[in-house]
C-alpha cells in the first residue's frame, strides 16, 4: 500500500514538474517580449530625436555664422536641404546601427536563456526519472531482507543525545560533594554580588577556581565582578579582565545567552564612560545576537533598551529614544510589577523632559518612579553610578 502510495506521487510529481516548467517559460517569454518591445520603441524615439536635436543645433550653429547670407530664401532652403541630408547621411546610420547591435544582443540574450531553459527542463526531468527509477530498484530488492538493527538504533540514539554545556555548568568529572560546594559557593557569592562586598566576591571566586579553574559559574562570576568595578572605578584594567573572562567562558561553552548577556552590559557601561560607537554598536549586536535566540527575554529587552536610553542621554536622538520606550513598554506589557523596567523607563522620561522641556513627560517619570516604590520600596537598584542593567548570575 506504501509502495503504491509513493509511485502515485512520483507521477504526479513527474507530471506536475513539466507543467510548472512550461508555465514558467511562457511566462517569461511573455515579459522578456512586452519588455523587448518596450526598449524596442525608447531606442527608437531616441534615435529619432536625437537626429532632430542635431539637425536643430547644427541649423542655429549655421544661422549664427552665415546669418547675412541666409536672408536670401533660395539660398537659405538649399542650405537647410543640404544641413538635413548631412545628418541623416552621416549621422543617423551610425545610431541606426546602435540600435540594431542592442536589438541584436537582447534577441541573442533571450534565446540563450530560452535553451538554457529548456535544457535545464530536460536535464531535471531525466534526473527525476533515474532517481525514481533506482530508488524503486533499490526498495523492491531492499523488500527481500530487513535486518534488526534494534540494538544499533538504540546505540546510535543514546550517542545523538548532545550534552549542551551551559545546562551542565559545573565539571561531571567532579564528585556530587565538590559540585555542591561549589554551587553553595555561587549562592554565596551571587549575595555577597548584589551586597556589593567585592573583597568578598573575589575570595569566593578564588576557591572556586582552586576546585576548577574552567568552571562556568566561576568564570560568570569573575566576569560579573569585574564589570561591576570597572562601573564603580573606571579602570581600563577592570575592563580588560572582565572582558578575559567572559571571552573565555564563551571559549569553553561555545554559546552562552548569559555570559553574551553579561559581555554586552560591560561594553554597554564602557561605552556610557567612553562614549565610543564603536563600543555602542558591539553592546547592540551582542543583546541582539542573543534575543535573536529568545526575544521574549525580560532581562535581555531591558538591557537593550537600557543601551538605547543611554545613547538617548548622549545624542538626544528621537529615534533611539522611541526605540527604548518601546523595549520598556513591551516588558512592562508582559510584567506590570517590573521595577527595573519602570525605574528605567522613569529615568529616560525625566531626560525626554529635560531636553524638550514638556511637563508630561516630568509627570510620566514622577509616576513611574512612584509605581516602582509602591511595588518594592527596599529594593536597592542602583550601586553608585551608571544605569540599571541586569546581569544573568
Amino acid at each position: 500500500m506504501k509502495e503504491k502510495r509513493l509511485k502515485k506521487l512520483n507521477l504526479i510529481i513527474l507530471i506536475l514538474f513539466p507543467l510548472i516548467l512550461l508555465v514558467f517559460a511562457i511566462t517569461f517569454n511573455i515579459y522578456s517580449i512586452g519588455t523587448f518591445n518596450r526598449i524596442k520603441n525608447e531606442l527608437e524615439n531616441f534615435t529619432n530625436s536625437i537626429s532632430l536635436r542635431m539637425e536643430s543645433k547644427y541649423m542655429d550653429m549655421m544661422t549664427l555664422y552665415f546669418k547675412e547670407e541666409l536672408n536670401n530664401y533660395a539660398i537659405a532652403n538649399e542650405f537647410t536641404n543640404l544641413v538635413k541630408e548631412q545628418v541623416r547621411l552621416g549621422i543617423t546610420p551610425h545610431f541606426n546601427s546602435l540600435r540594431f547591435s542592442i536589438y541584436y544582443i537582447m534577441k541573442t540574450n533571450l534565446r540563450n536563456i530560452n535553451n538554457a531553459l529548456l535544457f535545464i527542463a530536460i536535464l531535471m526531468f531525466t534526473c527525476l526519472l533515474v532517481l525514481n527509477f533506482t530508488k524503486n530498484n533499490l526498495t523492491a530488492s531492499g523488500a527481500a531482507y530487513v535486518p534488526n538493527n534494534k540494538t544499533n538504533s538504540n546505540e546510535n540514539s543514546s550517542k545523538a543525545k548532545i550534552e549542551n554545556p551551559i545546562n551542565n555548568a559545573i565539571d561531571s568529572s567532579l564528585s556530587d560533594n565538590i559540585k555542591l560546594e561549589i554551587e553553595e559557593m555561587y549562592k554565596n557569592l551571587v549575595k555577597e554580588m548584589k551586597n556589593s562586598r567585592y573583597e568578598q566576591v573575589l575570595k569566593i571566586i578564588e576557591k572556586m577556581f582552586q576546585i576548577d579553574d574552567r568552571n562556568y559559574l566561576a568564570l560568570n562570576g569573575a566576569g560579573i565582578l569585574y564589570t561591576k568595578m570597572y562601573l564603580k572605578e573606571g579602570k581600563e584594567e577592570h575592563f580588560k579582565k572582565a572582558n578575559q573572562y567572559f571571552e573565555y567562558a564563551l571559549s569553553l561553552y561555545n554559546y552562552s545567552e548569559n555570559i553574551i548577556n553579561n559581555k554586552a552590559i560591560l561594553y554597554s557601561i564602557k561605552y556610557e564612560l567612553k562614549k565610543s560607537e564603536e563600543d555602542y554598536e558591539n553592546a547592540l549586536m551582542m543583546f541582539n545576537e542573543a534575543l535573536s535566540a529568545n526575544y521574549l527575554d525580560i532581562e535581555l529587552i531591558n538591557n537593550r533598551a537600557t543601551l538605547y536610553s543611554v545613547k538617548y542621554k548622549i545624542g538626544g536622538d528621537e529615534n533611539i529614544f522611541e526605540r527604548a520606550l518601546s523595549d520598556y513598554d513591551e516588558i512592562i506589557t508582559i510584567d506590570y510589577n517590573n521595577i527595573y523596567a519602570l525605574n528605567n523607563r522613569s529615568a529616560i522620561y525625566f531626560n525626554k523632559y529635560k531636553n524638550s522641556r514638556d511637563k508630561k513627560y516630568f509627570d510620566k517619570s514622577i509616576e513611574d518612579c512612584n509605581t516602582a516604590f509602591k511595588i518594592n520600596s527596599s529594593e536597592q537598584l542602583y550601586d553608585n553610578k551608571g544605569s540599571l542593567y541586569i546581569y544573568k548570575y
